[in-house]
């Protein structure tokens, strides 16, 4: 079922008009804050960089959706798909994994609303939870949850080993607060939940907040929109 206004557009569609800030947070989430991944190719880690740098992400929407997909298929079950998963496979496997339980005839709009309600559920502390309303609020609270699990996921292999998930908390308050973030919508249990996910899904999980992210943002213009139209009418 279509809405007055499109809910469902296409990766590359999505990409092609998200902001410049949007795009940078999943072009770090590819290219691993610049310092690069062994799945990433050198050559598409450079024009990715490279058209970051000149704030012109929006160019290369096929390339950043290409690269998504791919983390997607990052499993034994897909090593024989080089190009990765469809979206909707993906956010599937993803809310899956978040505990989520997708029907049928759910669209991609209804499988990240669930993704992004089981996500609050377990990475926001109860305080930040009241946030969760809609509009302003709610994509506040997800860009924090987002940017908590990008410097999570950075930190997980090599903090947790030697110090456990108090150590990653410590670890990541000090990185937020030289970063100059404001105070993370993440909790210990959270944090302690997310390190438990496969590495494939550390990238998959807060890439498919952020696309729901994105296509809020897209959609709540073109319903804006779609609505000037109509009084413009009467």
């Amino acid at each position: 079922m279509e809405f007055v206004v499109p809910r469902n557009r296409s990766l590359i569609d999505l990409f092609s008009q998200a902001t410049s800030l949007d795009l940078e947070v999943l072009a770090d989430l590819i290219t691993d804050s610049g310092k690069g991944r062994i799945a990433l190719d050198s050559g598409v880690k450079a024009i990715i960089l490279k058209r970051r740098e000149k704030g012109d992400l929006q160019s290369i929407p096929d390339v950043l959706e290409a690269e998504i997909r791919a983390f997607g298929g990052n499993s034994l079950v897909n090593l024989g798909r080089p190009e990765g998963r469809g979206y909707k496979e993906l956010v599937i496997d993803v809310e899956k994994k978040l505990g989520g339980k997708p029907a049928q005839d759910d669209d991609i709009f209804a499988l990240e609303d669930i993704v992004i309600t089981r996500a609050i559920d377990k990475y926001a502390p109860e305080g930040a939870k009241a946030l969760a309303v809609g509009g302003v609020a709610l994509s506040d609270l997800l860009g924090q949850i987002i940017q908590g699990l990008m410097i999570a996921s950075g930190t997980v292999a090599g903090v947790v080993a030697a110090a456990g998930t108090m150590g990653l908390v410590d670890v990541i308050g000090s990185r937020a607060a030289t970063m100059n973030f404001p105070p993370l919508a993440l909790g210990a249990t959270g944090l302690a939940v997310f390190q438990a996910v496969g590495p494939a899904f550390r990238i998959t999980i807060p890439a498919v907040l952020q696309v729901a992210k994105i296509r809020r943002t897209r959609f709540d213009a073109d319903f804006s929109t779609y609505t000037e139209g109509l009084r413009a009418c009467l």
